[in-house]
């Protein structure tokens, strides 16, 4: 697990976020970045965030 300032950089999380927002196909993937959205509004660079987490962030950010 690592923090989102030592994966991302500025606010390039915050547009994966939003990307993977607009991006989402399901109710699960809704949810999914719903709960990270909170926990970042929460938490912000400082959230931590796992080796999954950042995957399923990731393909569902880039439409895959």
């Amino acid at each position: 697990m690592s923090q989102v300032q030592e994966i991302y950089k500025d606010d390039e999380f915050e547009g994966l976020l939003e990307d993977a927002r607009m991006n989402a196909a399901n109710d699960w993937e809704e949810n999914f970045v719903s709960d990270l959205s909170s926990k970042y509004a929460e938490f912000g660079r400082r959230m931590f965030l796992s080796d999954a987490q950042r995957e399923h962030l990731e393909r569902i950010a880039s439409d895959e």
